[in-house]
């Protein structure tokens, strides 16, 4: 049930400058991990490009590489560079918007930094860049149609550590905690990292429930409504994703960013 890019006003054949993020924040190889996660706090990005001091692209770390790296026990007084991506995906700032659409959906990646022809930084696009040109656009497509029916869950009785291993293991940016069926909340990859860092980056704390962190005034959305009143909620609320829930709160699935991606062709 695709969807054709044309009908929202963006044009593929324009180049993916004209979407990009041309002022991207980025990390030094010699940062310490430390400082890269606490970069990502502040901005709030899931990924980071880290470069020489030519700017040009040496890699790329996410918050789940950083995540990862805590659960193995790496000191995060170490330069980000021993835990980076190096083999990175990347756009060129003379790719087509329709060619970068089509490296999304091949790379299952949530974003790619865009380069000039000498590989130096020059801007950033995430699905979130792409879909939120999608506001005012009615898709003719119901959430229910999209969304992912039996999402990944969690359980409220399980601690933090153990739901960050799922989070790590699943690569999942973010988890439903569910009991019996209903709805308790959510958790978010940001969220365990905000923690983990007002611990000192100590494993100590990690056996608290994960109630500690669970946002539980979370965003639904209606599964029968139009796929656009999903973008324009994601965007008001500036999240990823949406739960659904019926009216007895049992979860009934999650449509996300790359869901509605998957959809455009």
């Amino acid at each position: 049930m695709s969807v054709d890019l044309s009908i929202t006003g963006v044009n593929k054949f324009d180049k993916i400058s004209k979407l990009a993020n041309l002022n991207p924040v980025f990390c030094r190889l010699d940062e310490r991990i430390s400082s890269v996660a606490s970069k990502i706090i502040e901005t709030n990005h899931r990924r980071i490009p880290i470069v020489y001091r030519n700017r040009r692209l040496a890699g790329i770390v996410t918050t789940m590489d950083i995540l990862d790296a805590f659960l193995r026990e790496q000191s995060f007084d170490e330069a980000i560079s021993t835990i980076m991506i190096r083999d990175v995906i990347s756009c060129e700032i003379t790719d087509s918007i329709g060619y970068v659409l089509q490296k999304f959906k091949l790379s299952r990646r949530g974003g790619f930094p865009i380069v000039d022809k000498n590989q130096k930084l020059v801007g950033v696009v995430s699905e979130r860049d792409f879909v939120r040109c999608f506001v005012d656009t009615k898709f003719g497509v119901k959430i229910k149609d999209l969304m992912t029916k039996k999402p990944f869950i969690l359980s409220p009785k399980m601690t933090i550590k153990d739901s960050l291993k799922s989070l790590v293991n699943s690569h999942y940016r973010r988890l439903p905690v569910v009991d019996n069926g209903k709805l308790m909340g959510l958790v978010v990859a940001i969220d365990f990292l905000k923690f983990i860092k007002n611990q000192g980056f100590k494993l100590e704390k990690l056996n608290e429930p994960i109630t500690k962190i669970l946002i539980k005034d979370v965003f639904t959305v209606d599964k029968d409504v139009d796929v656009s009143e999903a973008i324009k909620l994601m965007k008001a609320k500036d999240v990823g994703g949406l739960l659904i829930v019926d009216n007895q709160k049992n979860l009934e699935g999650i449509i996300t960013e790359r869901d509605i991606l998957t959809e455009i062709v």
